[in-house]
C-alpha cells in the first residue's frame, strides 16, 4: 500500500510540473486585464488601429504574452499588413507550437504575402522529433527528467532494500521503466535546448529586401524578397544577418529590414515591428 501511495505521488508531481510549465510557456507573462480586455471589445467593433495600439502597449508594458500576439496579428491582419500578422503569429506558436487556432490563422497571412518559396523537404523522423521535443520547453524535460530520476532511485531502493522484500518486483519494474522514460525525457531536454539556440527565425517587414551573396552592399545579388516570408538566423556581422531562405539558399541581409521571432531575446531584435 505504501508503495502505491509513493508511486501515484511521483505520478502526480510529474503531471503537475509538466502542466505548470506548459501553462507558464502558453501564458507568457501577465496581463493587465482591464487594457486587454477594452483592446478585444475595440477589435470586436472594428477599431483594429486602436485595438493595435493597445495591445502593443500591453505587450511593452508587461512583456511576451500569447493571447495578445494572437489578437495583435489579426488585428494586423485585418488592417492588411499581413508582414506583421505573420509575424505575430510566429510569436503565439513561439509559445504553444501546437495551437490549431493560431496555425490557421498563420496559413491564412502567408497565403497573402507575395513570396511563395517551397521549402526544402523534410524527412518523417525530422518532423517526428520536431514535434516529440516541442511537447514541453527545455526546462519542462529537465524538470521530468529529473523526476524520474528520484523515481528511478525509490524504485532501486525498493528492489534492494531488504525491508521492501514483498515489492521487489515492483521496484524492479519501477527502476527499469523510469531509467528508460529518463532517457527519453533527456533526450527530449538536450534537443529542445538544442532547437532554442540552433533554430531561431526572422521575419521580413520591410516592403522588399534585397538577399546578398556577403554582408557587403557592393556583393552580389541574389534575390530580391517582400514582407511577410520567413528566414532562418545564422549568423551576426555588423549591420547584416546570415540567413537561409525556405528553399535553403544562404544570403545576407540587412538587420533593418527584420525581426526575430523569439520575442525574450530584445539584443536580437535587430529592428522593431
Amino acid at each position: 500500500m505504501m508503495l502505491r501511495r509513493l508511486i501515484l505521488i511521483f505520478v502526480i508531481a510529474i503531471s503537475l510540473s509538466a502542466h505548470a510549465q506548459t501553462d507558464t510557456l502558453k501564458q507568457g507573462n501577465p496581463i493587465d486585464t482591464t487594457t486587454y480586455v477594452y483592446g478585444n471589445v475595440m477589435y470586436e467593433k472594428g477599431n483594429y488601429y486602436v485595438a493595435i495600439t493597445v495591445y502593443e502597449n500591453l505587450l511593452a508594458a508587461n512583456g511576451p504574452a500569447e493571447e495578445i500576439y494572437f489578437n495583435l496579428g489579426n488585428a494586423y491582419y485585418k488592417t492588411n499588413q499581413f508582414g506583421k500578422a505573420v509575424l505575430n503569429y510566429e510569436r503565439a506558436l513561439f509559445f504553444d507550437t501546437n495551437d490549431n487556432d493560431t496555425e490557421y490563422n498563420l496559413e491564412l497571412a502567408n497565403q497573402r504575402i507575395r513570396d511563395k518559396i517551397e521549402p526544402v523537404a523534410t524527412s518523417i523522423f525530422e518532423l517526428w522529433w520536431r514535434g516529440y521535443i516541442s511537447w514541453f520547453t527545455a526546462i519542462g524535460w529537465s524538470v521530468i527528467a529529473i523526476l524520474l530520476i528520484w523515481i528511478s532511485l525509490a524504485g532501486f531502493i525498493v528492489y534492494r532494500y531488504h525491508k521492501f522484500i514483498k515489492f521487489q518486483r515492483e521496484g524492479f519494474y519501477i527502476f527499469l521503466v523510469a531509467i528508460i522514460l529518463f532517457v527519453f525525457a533527456f533526450a527530449g531536454a538536450a534537443g529542445r535546448s538544442a532547437s532554442d539556440k540552433n533554430y531561431q527565425f526572422a521575419i521580413v517587414l520591410s516592403p522588399s529586401a534585397v538577399i546578398k551573396s556577403e554582408p557587403s552592399e557592393s556583393s552580389t545579388n541574389l534575390y530580391l524578397i517582400h514582407e511577410g516570408l520567413k528566414l532562418q538566423l545564422l549568423n551576426t556581422e555588423n549591420n547584416w544577418t546570415e540567413i537561409k531562405m525556405p528553399d535553403g539558399i544562404i544570403g545576407w541581409v540587412k538587420n533593418e529590414d527584420i525581426v526575430p521571432v523569439n520575442p525574450f531575446i530584445p539584443e536580437q531584435n535587430l529592428m522593431q515591428p
